[in-house]
């Protein structure tokens, strides 16, 4: 891994002000859709980001490509804080930083060509590739994704939704990026295809040399691609580290909650115990004082309703939670991460 992270999020909030409660005015609200994130992502490393929905993953990667403005922090690429940059130079950034959206069905325009779609960006950033090679590059570009040159002159709706997700995939690849934001890049996509996609990401981080920021709600994707991950729950990040540890060795409450939930097949996996979380996420505009999940977690203390925990080191991982490393979990998780890792091989 390179010394220095090529991404760098530092203390990364959002918020928006949704204005006053009450027909006759009173007090504005504020929703803190992201709160004080921090991360650093390094060359040909994929951090995965996971979380129930609402809790602020989509936001992040909006607001650290700026197409949210934030309300505080720093994003860094390749050590220069992005925040500082004026429009011209934020459009010259985004050649480096590409996403590669959920729904394949939405992201591609109908009315053009697969040939267009992927020599479009091009027309902006016309020194990447000239007029005379992009009939080769196109055609090279569908290879890598798995696709034949031949369905350059298709149009997205003569595809299936795997191939699809492969032109965009290859659409991001067209401008020689460092960094792919994935938005759950898979989550539209029937579990046979989700594979397929996903070992196509990994190869094509092993030959290129990306950068992931890989965002899912599906714990065994996440596992078998990410090298590290992120726990999100209203909008902070509530554990992180190396994915094999958190995975195995979970220390937040929440992070618990989600990995026995997932469903395992094996029956000598059935064993362990689930954890049911009580309630509904709490509403972010306003959450609860104190640790913002301890209204369903049981083993919340007094000072989980007043104190907001830090982020506490525990070993490799950090985890926000007043009792990290105190709690015993080993009955709820057990092996279920090696079973999550090969349910998506293929």
């Amino acid at each position: 891994m390179a010394d220095a992270p090529i991404l760098e999020v530092r203390n990364l909030c959002k918020e928006y002000n949704i204005g006053k409660t009450g027909l006759l005015g009173g007090s504005s609200r504020t929703l803190k859709a992201v709160q004080g994130v921090s991360f650093a992502l390094y060359p040909g490393q994929t951090i995965g980001l996971v979380g129930e929905s609402g809790c602020g993953k989509s936001t992040l990667a909006r607001t650290v490509l700026r197409l949210n403005e934030p309300t505080s922090g720093e994003v860094l690429f390749r050590g220069r804080n992005i925040l500082d940059r004026s429009p011209d130079e934020m459009r010259k950034l985004r050649r480096h930083i590409q996403v590669v959206f959920q729904d394949p069905y939405s992201s591609l325009d109908p009315r053009f060509t697969v040939r267009r779609i992927l020599e479009e960006p091009w027309k902006v950033f016309p020194d990447i590739v000239v007029p005379a090679d992009r009939e080769a590059r196109v055609a090279e570009l569908l290879r890598i994704v798995g696709l034949n040159s031949s369905d350059a002159d298709r149009y997205p709706h003569q595809f299936s939704g795997g191939q699809r997700q492969r032109i965009g995939i290859a659409r991001a690849l067209a401008l020689n990026p460092e960094v792919i934001i994935c938005d759950e890049p898979v989550s539209a996509l029937d579990v046979s295809v989700q594979a397929q996609v996903i070992n196509l990401l990994a190869s094509l981080q092993k030959e290129l040399g990306l950068a992931y920021l890989f965002i899912a709600h599906d714990l065994a994707v996440v596992h078998h691609i990410a090298d590290r991950v992120m726990v999100m729950y209203l909008g902070r990040v509530v554990e992180e580290g190396p994915v094999d540890q958190v995975f195995s060795n979970p220390r937040h409450p929440y992070t618990v909650a989600l990995l026995s939930a997932v469903p395992v097949p094996d029956p000598d996996l059935r064993t362990r115990k689930v954890i049911v979380l009580e309630g509904e996420v709490p509403n972010p505009i306003s959450p609860p004082p104190g640790c913002p999940f301890h209204p369903r977690c049981a083993h919340a203390k007094d000072i989980c309703k007043t104190t907001v925990p830090p982020l506490l080191r525990v070993e490799a991982a950090l985890a926000r939670c007043h009792f990290a490393g105190a709690l015993d979990f080993s009955g709820f998780v057990g092996h279920l991460s090696q079973h999550e890792s090969s349910s998506v091989e293929a």
